[in-house]
């Protein structure tokens, strides 16, 4: 089944939203609670972050910082990379690959609609893009 579209196959299970002011520990715990991986740091409905379980062991516990005092909006991805809900998976396989994402929030016009997640993508997915994913990796490292 290909040529489906990132809205089809991202998880919608809510989205987990914080404000900028949020300590890095409500993140956390919504992130627990929701068994996700991301929170979106979002100001009267405009996307101003992401917070991942990446940036929390990074930014905030390897650096020895206080996830009570620490801020979302001091430790989060400022304005994000978004992708259209509309867009398809192999788009968005291709993004999340070459920049190293694992998270992806999910836009429909200027509406956050989801986060998409490297779990939501399927190995048939994964396995359908693989030469090209490695052809594009080959092209990379000739350049440099």
């Amino acid at each position: 089944m290909r040529h489906r579209s990132v809205r089809e196959i991202m998880s919608c299970v809510g989205i987990c939203q914080q404000p900028p002011g949020a300590s890095v520990r409500d993140g956390c715990r919504l992130m627990a609670e929701h068994r996700c991986g991301s929170v979106l740091v979002v100001e009267r409905g405009r996307l101003l972050g992401i917070f991942t379980q990446r940036d929390a062991i990074e930014r905030v516990f390897a650096c020895g910082r206080d996830p009570d005092l620490t801020l979302l909006v001091e430790v989060m991805t400022r304005e994000p990379d978004t992708i259209a809900a509309g867009a398809s998976v192999d788009e968005a396989i291709r993004r999340m690959d070459e920049f190293g994402y694992r998270h992806l929030p999910v836009v429909d016009g200027r509406q956050v609609v989801g986060v998409l997640s490297l779990r939501d993508l399927s190995i048939e997915d994964l396995a359908c893009m693989h030469a090209e994913l490695e052809s594009r990796r080959t092209i990379a490292e000739r350049a440099w």
